[in-house]
């Protein structure tokens, strides 16, 4: 028994350790490190700083001396016309990681921050611009909160009977509340530790209970000025106690609402591009070709995050484009646990993904690993990537192939715009990515090999 438990001990520092060494950004430097360091989630501090490459726009845009990322610092810090801001991009081409790589920027120059995660606050099939000002309030008062910046507790105290009354919520969350205020009041905590409690299950509740998420809505909407002075009030409260600095909100994920034609619908509420302070919003790159785009960027300032080019309009590889990715993923693992053929195979058909190519990454190390290798090779990739074209080929039909063929076969179908709503479509779908710079669009690379093995086209440069 002694034996048995000594060896759970040895067996969970282990795991503890790895858990350890992957947050503070260690490189993997076996296969089974891989699915922790070429994990999705958002980067830690230590990981950013470890894991962080910061050569990408020069071949993201084609020009080393413009950025968007910049711009949008630049106007952040000090704001022109506009404080709302749209990052336009694919899903996967590093919105979030240039999002955290921003909010240290921003802290280094002495401005305080806020990441809101969109999808992890609110039902994004169920959404509206009323949970957007919901969580900006609460944004707010986390950065209150963590830079002790002291708050009106009569503000406070309107903002909580706002949200618990003549709202329909459970008998749970309620007495919820209710015992928080109290138990907080007990130990002498200022009201802002309570209240921020109470907004993490009023959140909780309007995702789970769609009565209370409809009559807050309702209530917001007839009730909207009153909202709106709590938010100047504490966002002014902010500025005043730093120095002048402004409060800046970045909405992560916000570009997931589903459908995605329904973001238009919670950003035309324009008072959430008149805000006294800088908030950034993520947008799907697709929607930049529906007509209700024109409308919103009157009120918000978009940039956009361009995908690393793999490949040329040409249909040749663009190597610099390979090369930068090539260090990305040395950042964050061995070369050695790579055959060479193997990464490049992976880069290549992952469009610069960079997403889905880490995705490939974790499922073909689980696989060589299985099969007893050091090290991911040919068939690991090509089995890791036949899942991810299996997932793109359900996306398309028959109906498709033609303009399909057009964008492989003909140069000039990639940069002018044959079907507007195909194109935006097919983007969404990730079927079809766009690069910028001088913009043009090309068909997913395992896309172009799945109409290539059906033979609705040859395989041929150009």
């Amino acid at each position: 028994m002694i034996k048995l438990f000594c060896q759970f001990v040895v067996i969970f520092v282990i795991v503890w350790l790895g858990t350890i060494m992957n947050q503070d950004g260690k490189k993997a430097t076996g296969l089974r490190d891989m699915p922790k360091t070429f994990n999705s989630e958002v980067l830690t501090e230590s990981q950013l700083h470890a894991f962080y490459y910061g050569d990408t726009m020069a071949i993201r845009m084609g020009d080393k001396w413009d950025s968007p990322l910049k711009n949008l610092f630049e106007e952040c810090i000090v704001p022109l016309s506009k404080n709302a801001h749209l990052l336009l991009g694919h899903r996967g081409c590093g919105k979030s990681t240039e999002l955290c790589n921003l909010k240290t920027k921003f802290e280094a120059d002495g401005l305080p921050v806020e990441i809101i995660d969109y999808v992890e606050n609110v039902d994004v099939y169920d959404t509206s611009c009323w949970d957007v000002m919901l969580l900006i309030t609460e944004g707010l008062c986390k950065i209150a909160d963590r830079k002790n910046v002291p708050l009106s507790n009569k503000t406070l105290k309107a903002v909580f009977d706002y949200l618990t009354k003549d709202v329909e919520i459970t008998e749970s969350t309620q007495k919820m509340a209710t015992n928080t205020i109290k138990a907080d009041v007990d130990v002498g905590l200022p009201f802002l530790k309570h209240l921020l409690n109470v907004f993490a299950a009023f959140k909780n509740e309007m995702m789970i209970n769609k009565i209370t998420h409809t009559t807050m809505s309702q209530k917001m909407e007839k009730r909207a000025s009153e909202w709106i002075g709590y938010i100047n009030e504490i966002s002014d409260t902010i500025a005043s106690k730093l120095s002048g600095k402004q409060p800046i909100l970045i909405f992560d994920n916000f570009e997931k609402i589903q459908p995605p034609q329904k973001i238009f619908d919670v950003l035309e509420y324009s008072i959430l591009a008149g805000m006294p302070f800088p908030i950034i919003y993520t947008f799907p790159i697709s929607l930049n070709y529906d007509a209700r785009y024109v409308s919103i960027k009157n009120f918000y300032k978009p940039h956009t995050l361009p995908m690393i080019k793999v490949c040329n309009i040409d249909k040749s590889e663009n190597q610099e484009g390979i090369n930068v990715i090539k260090s990305i993923v040395e950042l964050r693992a061995d070369f050695s646990l790579f055959d060479v053929d193997a990464l490049d195979l992976l880069i290549k058909q992952t469009g610069g993904v960079l997403r889905d190519l880490f995705n490939c990454i974790i499922t073909a190390s689980r696989r060589a690993s299985r099969r007893g290798a050091t090290k991911i090779e040919h068939e690991d990739a090509l089995r890791a990537l036949l899942g991810l074209s299996s997932d793109l080929a359900r996306l398309i039909s028959q109906s498709d192939y033609h303009m399909l063929a057009n964008i492989y076969n003909d140069q000039k179908y990639r940069q002018k715009i044959e079907d507007k709503e195909f194109l935006l479509n097919k983007m969404q779908a990730m079927v079809i990515l766009e690069y910028n710079g001088r913009r043009w669009h090309y068909l997913h690379p395992l896309i172009a090999q799945f109409l290539e093995e059906q033979g609705v086209v040859k395989n041929s440069s150009g």
